[in-house]
């Protein structure tokens, strides 16, 4: 049968991928606003409490809580996602017990460990602008108690997102960087390489367009926008170049060249 002229021939591909990438942003948001729900409820009584003053510090009383869910709930999500990105690269490894797995899974939970600070750090800026502006005490409690309600406000269901797309892009890019650098030894090569695929659409910033197609050796960086970085979303690299990335990494061999055409439907 002939395809029609302008169809996507690699569309049940693309739409595989993307429905593979959100699914694990879902789970990863849906996760860490759960977390976050059980956080807030426990320091929204201790810093507010009914007929006391408020005290900030006290965020502090239930940090341990919120690592706690974020190594034992949030983590294995992550987890789960890029392993499933790394088997879709290959067989070879066994990602559960991984040393550069490992490390980069604790990196993520040591960035998702500073929510804590974040709370205290709105808390204390409403404080600041209830003096400033000379509001009332009641006025006060009341913006910090919406301020640790987990859906009093749209902040924190937006900032579920941006975790979950953060996280969730660096795991699946990491997984395939790994995969890539394993499957690459298992075969002989020892000169394996990699390209960089950008989104194609307005959204994406100027400096990850400029990035698209651009090819290097497994083991070193991309350079996007002056970052060095290993693979999109890599958490090493400035804020600016990794939050809500949406680009991806393809493992190429030396040699080969690419049908643009499928640009940006998995392998395998």
């Amino acid at each position: 049968m002939t395809t029609p002229t302008g169809d996507d021939p690699h569309l049940p591909q693309r739409l595989r991928a993307q429905a593979f990438i959100r699914d694990g942003e879902q789970r990863i948001a849906r996760t860490w606003f759960r977390s976050l729900t059980g956080f807030l409820d426990r320091v929204r009584p201790a810093v507010v409490p009914d007929g006391g003053s408020i005290d900030p510090g006290r965020v502090s009383d239930h940090v341990q809580f919120w690592t706690n869910a974020v190594d034992t709930e949030v983590i294995p999500e992550v987890r789960g996602v890029l392993t499933d990105a790394w088997r879709r690269v290959t067989a070879a490894g066994d990602p559960p017990t991984d040393p550069w797995t490992s490390t980069y899974l604790n990196q993520a939970g040591n960035r998702m460990r500073n929510t804590p600070d974040e709370v205290y750090g709105l808390i204390v800026r409403e404080v600041e602008r209830g003096i400033t502006e000379g509001l009332a005490l009641e006025r006060v409690r009341d913006e910090i108690q919406t301020i640790l309600q987990a859906s009093g406000t749209t902040y924190w269901p937006n900032r579920a997102m941006t975790v979950a797309r953060t996280e969730t892009i660096g795991a699946v890019n990491a997984g395939v960087f790994r995969g890539a650098q394993l499957d690459a030894e298992a075969r002989g090569d020892v000169a394996p390489f990699k390209q960089w695929i950008s989104t194609e659409d307005t959204r994406t910033r100027p400096t990850h367009t400029k990035a698209d197609k651009q090819r290097t050796l497994l083991s070193e960086p991309f350079i996007v926008g002056g970052a060095r970085l290993l693979f999109p979303g890599d958490p090493t690299g400035p804020a600016g170049e990794v939050i809500n990335c949406r680009c991806s990494m393809l493992p190429v061999v030396l040699g080969e060249t690419i049908d643009w055409t499928s640009r940006q439907a998995p392998t395998g």
